[in-house]
């Protein structure tokens, strides 16, 4: 508390903010990769569901898994493996050949995205508590530079394809790979600061025993075993405890399926696609088309992020955690609900539903992710953040 706010915790807020930035890369670019290999690959459907599926699927077994780890080995190995992950997962897609590699490769990086309660909360722990609020909100924008990233690259590297269901036509191919390794490379930076900046948390040092070691009577496993099952049961281990866990999930399950329902509603809005009947496919519609993407509606709608959060970093401490985000989801289910009537609107009107959906709903998560980890104790805060991270990825895989 008497340290302050300096360099060293702008060292560790860069560190943690690429990371962000690498989670809503990777969740924004199926928007794009989706529709493309859908036409280079012959995907149906369901599969171009799938892809998203997977990724949501991944991050829920990455937020049960590495959010008690990091209450149990420390933030920092978590915070360098969590970026790692992402970071090779995501290059490792570029190289895949078929559905079944990429499918695998989503799983892992969705897998990576669901340790990122780790970082966030690691930067909380280094932060006074007076200026923290605030603070925690400035990672944010790392998320909204990548959300305005992704549909840059993809207007740079993407090509749209004009009738050739290979992918090499006239246009010279979509060259998606490069999309793709080029997201990944906020998360390749992150892991290198990971190891060099980013110190063990003092608070977890001060909390856990886990650091002190055994090895003559091989200690520290039953240790970690024992410490484990006493962070699951530290989440009900009271009524209030119960409470604020059921409400936090709740609250999270509600945000991850707006918020991410939002961003894939404005890609499909915003997306055209022709289909055009290929016998050699059995005229299910699935081989030869063209795709074509309103990058300027998609990057105007992703630039309201910096509007939503930059009102929040002005009312959270003014208005409250709890108004600020029952106002900003109230708002942003109901702008997204009216874009469901996509055939009769004018496209200036979905852009301004999509731009005040995007909006209200980056304001309340921004307020939902501070407020957790404010809430939450030092000894349950990565277990009780990645539990209720866990749930978010539930809402958005619905």
């Amino acid at each position: 508390e008497r340290i302050g706010i300096g360099r060293f915790q702008y060292s560790i807020l860069f560190a943690a903010g690429l990371c962000f930035m690498a989670d809503s890369m990777e969740v924004l670019l199926l928007s794009f990769l989706s529709v493309v290999l859908k036409h280079e690959w012959y995907l149906t459907e369901h599969q171009m569901d799938s892809i998203f599926a997977v990724v949501f699927a991944g991050a829920l077994f990455g937020t049960l898994l590495l959010g008690p780890a990091g209450d149990i080995y420390g933030r920092k190995p978590i915070f360098i493996l969590t970026a790692l992950i992402i970071a090779i997962s995501g290059v490792i897609t570029a190289f895949c050949t078929n559905y079944i590699q990429l499918v695998i490769a989503r799983f892992f990086v969705g897998f990576g995205v669901g340790g990122l309660t780790v970082p966030f909360d690691t930067l909380g722990e280094f932060l006074p508590t007076k200026a923290r609020g605030k603070n925690l909100l400035y990672i944010e924008f790392f998320w909204t530079f990548g959300t305005l990233s992704v549909p840059l690259l993809a207007y740079l590297t993407l090509d749209t394809t004009k009738g050739g269901g290979d992918g090499d036509g006239e246009d010279g191919g979509s060259h998606w790979q490069l999309f793709v390794i080029l997201c990944s490379v906020p998360c390749f930076i992150s892991t290198a600061l990971g190891v060099i900046l980013v110190p063990e948390s003092p608070r977890w040092l001060l909390e856990s025993t886990s650091h002190l070691e055994d090895d003559e009577t091989g200690s520290n496993k039953a240790i970690d075993i024992l410490r484990y099952a006493a962070l699951k049961n530290e989440l009900f281990n009271s009524p209030s405890r119960t409470r604020l866990t059921l409400l936090l999930w709740s609250t999270w399950f509600g945000l991850g399926f707006l918020y991410y329902g939002v961003i894939l509603a404005v890609s499909i809005v915003f997306t055209n696609e022709e289909e055009m009947e290929d016998e050699a496919n059995g005229g299910n519609g699935n081989g030869n088309g063209s795709y074509d993407f309103d990058y300027v509606a998609i990057f105007i709608s992703a630039s309201s992020e910096i509007f939503g959060l930059i009102i929040v970093l002005y009312t959270i401490d003014k208005f409250g955690r709890i108004s600020s985000q029952t106002i900003s989801y109230r708002i942003g289910g109901i702008a997204t609900f009216l874009m469901d009537d996509t055939t009769y609107l004018h496209r200036y009107i979905l852009i301004g539903l999509a731009f005040i959906a995007r909006m209200a709903m980056m304001g309340a998560s921004c307020t939902t992710w501070v407020s957790t980890s404010e809430i939450l104790p030092t000894d349950i805060r990565s277990t009780g953040h990645g539990s209720a991270n866990a749930m978010a990825r539930l809402g958005g895989f619905i």
